[in-house]
């Protein structure tokens, strides 16, 4: 049988665009870290790996949820913290005032302007916000939620917090409207969301939304004590620390001590409830953390898996690699003997 130059060179170069093919694939599994860059070449494999990238990319996105509600609970605890913090002075100030020890005009002016600047300070941390959202004020990310009316009086996105009731978990104004923006926001942090038609399980997402003024106060209740005459006074007075504040001022003014002493008790019971507020978000707060921990496992796992599917053993593929280039280099060698010089230097 006659073999011409022709099929010698055909074969030559048949097999070393061959053995090139096993070298470059080799060289582009060690850079990429990928056992594959197409599905078809394992189909089996490439389902299981596309389920752990898809899963991985969920869990980052649950990731991302948790880490921002943690910042957001954060902010919302430190501005009830605040809060707190200024009614313990308020609190402690006023025992001086209706003990007679600081009594006189000219203190009263001075617990008068005290308990003003303390006003502003609580609304100050009412309309705190982070990444342009008002913490406290509900689903409110466009106005200031806490505001004043020319009166003076509280308003919380746009109703007098005097008028407002809860049934239900909802707030209501006087007419018995739903407060705009009160509602409730809730995110998805992997707890299975759950849909139910149009509406979801609210077990199933985590609430990140509050409406600061369940904390401080609404709509209106009473005290009752005996006044300079000894005669007994029950009076209706605001629930909201800011409007309490506003009616000790009222009666520093009339020099009205057992009066300003009924209104620091009812204070006192209304700031407990700002407490209530600090320890649910620190509650709200653990849980996080918990699913944090949890999310970060997983996600260890997940991309565990995902290695384990798609990816390679380094010390074995740089062998393989050693392996193909030394093929290809014996190739190049054979060829030098066995092929024109000019197509030689072409293939190289």
């Amino acid at each position: 049988m006659r073999i011409t130059n022709k099929q010698i060179t055909g074969t030559y170069l048949y097999n070393a665009n061959k053995n090139l093919e096993k070298y470059t694939s080799q060289h582009e599994k060690l850079e990429t870290g990928r056992a594959y860059t197409k599905i078809s070449q394992n189909v089996s494999t490439s389902k299981k790996a596309l389920q752990a990238r898809t899963e991985m990319y969920r869990n980052e996105q649950y990731q991302k949820n948790v880490d921002s509600a943690i910042e957001e609970l954060s902010t919302a605890e430190s501005s009830l913290t605040s809060v707190n913090d200024q009614l313990q002075n308020i609190n402690s100030l006023v025992i001086k005032a209706v003990n007679g020890t600081n009594n006189d005009e000219t203190s009263r002016k001075i617990f008068s302007k005290t308990l003003d600047e303390s006003k502003e300070n609580i609304l100050e941390s009412l309309n705190t916000s982070h990444l342009d959202k008002y913490i406290l004020g509900g689903t409110n990310n466009k106005e200031i939620p806490f505001t004043k009316d020319e009166n003076g009086n509280l308003m919380f996105n746009g109703v007098n917090v005097d008028n407002i009731s809860e049934k239900n978990g909802s707030l209501f104004d006087e007419n018995g409207n739903e407060i705009p923006m009160s509602n409730d926001n809730y995110i998805d942090i992997g707890l299975g969301l759950k849909m139910n038609g149009d509406n979801f399980d609210k077990n199933s997402a985590f609430k990140i939304s509050f409406s600061g003024v369940k904390w401080t106060g609404y709509g209106f209740g009473s005290i009752t004590y005996k006044n300079s005459e000894q005669e007994e006074v029950t009076e209706e007075v605001s629930n909201n620390v800011y409007q309490i504040m506003s009616d000790m001022q009222d009666a520093l003014d009339k020099n009205d001590m057992p009066r300003l002493s009924a209104l620091n008790d009812h204070l006192k019971k209304q700031y407990d409830n700002v407490l209530t507020g600090i320890a649910e978000i620190g509650v709200k707060s653990k849980r996080l953390e918990d699913v944090k921990t949890q999310l970060d496992d997983k996600n260890a796992n997940i991309t565990q898996m995902q290695k384990d599917f798609e990816g390679i053993e380094d010390t074995d593929e740089i062998v393989k690699l050693d392996e193909y280039n030394y093929s290809w280099l014996l190739t190049l060698k054979f060829g030098s003997s066995l092929l024109p010089q000019s197509l030689l230097d072409y293939i190289k």
